[in-house]
């Protein structure tokens, strides 16, 4: 056992060598996993340089809207931002993926909150939920019952938070809003050599991450987490793959992870 769960690791770090638009240095959570097993290990030199993603547009933007009528800021916590939708971090390869997004709101503090999908002009989707008891990162699983993501069609999804009065900044109805990007993409054979490649749920993250499958990547590790809320190594991937430069999300990425809400 110990002796996969070395290999396991030396994989995972050669992902990284090999992952072209961004690496994590992952060294010291590696060499502390290994020492965890106690096993004898010399020391793994892995040089992560974080190169610039590539150039794709302007992308939308990472935090909500602050026009008047949406939910007051506040200071004390993040802004509305969306983890995955941006233009580095749009593709899944899923039928029906989830999105990921941090709100600084609780059940308490919103009358409603709504999502809606739109394939150009055309709404694909509208619903309300529930947000959680507690301000933090939820995942939205989109349903079953809807048309599966066509391949290669972008898409644009909205999440709409309706604040209760008292702390909307006026008494208008004008939500605080937050938009994010979707397009689905067929596993390619290297995508998918890579996959099977993986032995671990972790080597799996990694390898949607060299990919650019950042939906997958995020969900796999966002649901990781859920499971094992106090695994330390679980969180510790997840706060470098926030600080990519593909997500540039440090200011959330201490965040706790909530629900993932599967939506009907």
């Amino acid at each position: 056992m110990l002796l996969n769960r070395t290999k396991s690791l030396f994989f995972l770090m050669s992902v990284l060598v090999s992952w072209n638009s961004y690496s994590i240095n992952l060294l010291a959570w590696a060499q502390t996993e290994v020492n965890n097993n106690q096993v004898s290990s010399t020391q793994m030199n892995l040089t992560a340089v974080e190169k610039d993603p590539p150039k794709r547009g302007t992308p939308p933007g990472k935090e909500g809207t602050g026009s008047r009528g949406d939910c007051i800021y506040q200071q004390d916590k993040p802004p509305l931002t969306h983890i995955v939708g941006g233009n580095q971090s749009h593709f899944s390869v899923k039928d029906y993926p989830t999105i990921w997004v941090y709100l600084p709101y609780s059940a308490q503090e919103v009358t409603n909150a709504e999502f809606s999908l739109q394939d150009g002009d055309t709404e694909v989707y509208r619903t309300h939920f529930n947000l959680p008891n507690k301000a933090g990162i939820i995942g939205i699983t989109l349903p079953s019952s809807i048309p599966a993501l066509k391949v290669d069609k972008k898409y644009r999804w909205y999440v709409d938070v309706n604040c209760s009065p008292n702390i909307s900044s006026d008494n208008s109805s004008t939500p605080a809003s937050l938009t994010g990007v979707v397009q689905r993409k067929l596993i390619s054979v290297e995508l998918e050599r890579d996959l099977k490649t993986a032995k671990t749920p972790l080597e799996k993250i990694f390898v949607y991450a060299k990919h650019d499958i950042w939906y997958e990547a995020i969900t796999e590790l966002a649901e990781l987490r859920l499971n094992e809320p106090n695994n330390s190594s679980f969180k510790k991937v997840w706060v470098e793959l926030l600080n990519t430069k593909a997500l540039s999300l440090a200011n959330i990425s201490e965040e706790p992870i909530i629900v993932n809400i599967i939506l009907n």
